[in-house]
């Protein structure tokens, strides 16, 4: 996963005050990409630090014309009837999270709010795919373009992304409080739904592996 010192090298190698503040927002708040960019300026309360997060999650679903039951996308056949579902609906939940900000990066986000031209109401009026290029141009500037990382959440290796600062903040925050209520926090935090899927962060970063083998043969 990314450290601390990775991620300070990102942040120093974005070409401005706007890609230096995606990259420690992402870092320091832990939320998914689309939720920065769809962060509204209203859901920003400056003297206290805290942050409204909206989270709009599509949840595609096959429905069987024969006897009218929704099924996962992926099923071929309805294990109801044993007809094959056609018809695919798409339906929206949506979740609001309240989080914490740390002063610096608020001070950092009303900086640049305040000395750009134009005032869209969002934070960062950007598209993902904007976002996401924009860390991986910091990434090969600071030398991390190569770096290999494991996704905790899915077990998949990948290079660093927009999404890679929302593992390093669940890995780092449980190197601090592992603790059960500590975990509870994080999942608040993060905006999971089940708790097994903060769970899955629950496993030591590979560097403190490490260290444990080295004293096992000392």
């Amino acid at each position: 996963y990314l450290t601390p010192k990775e991620i300070d090298s990102l942040i120093e190698a974005a070409d401005n005050l706007r890609d230096r503040l995606i990259i420690r927002f992402l870092f320091r708040a832990g939320c998914r990409v689309s939720e920065l960019v769809s962060l509204r300026l209203e859901n920003i309360d400056w003297g206290s630090g805290m942050i409204m997060i909206r989270h709009l999650k599509s949840l595609p679903r096959k429905k069987c014309p024969s006897c009218g039951k929704s099924v996962g996308r992926r099923v071929q056949f309805c294990p109801y009837c044993g007809s094959p579902p056609s018809k695919v609906e798409v339906k929206e939940e949506e979740r609001f999270r309240l989080i914490a900000l740390d002063q610096e990066t608020l001070e950092m986000a009303r900086r640049y709010v305040d000395g750009r031209s134009a005032d869209s109401g969002l934070l960062i009026p950007l598209t993902r795919q904007m976002v996401d290029h924009i860390v991986k141009q910091a990434a090969r500037k600071a030398g991390l373009g190569g770096k290999i990382l494991l996704n905790p959440e899915t077990g998949r290796m990948h290079q660093v992304s927009a999404h890679r600062f929302r593992d390093a903040l669940a890995l780092r925050w449980l190197e601090k409080r592992g603790d059960i209520e500590g975990m509870k926090g994080l999942q608040e935090h993060l905006g999971h739904k089940d708790f097994s899927t903060t769970m899955r962060y629950e496993k030591l970063a590979p560097g403190k592996v490490k260290e444990i083998y080295k004293e096992v043969f000392e």
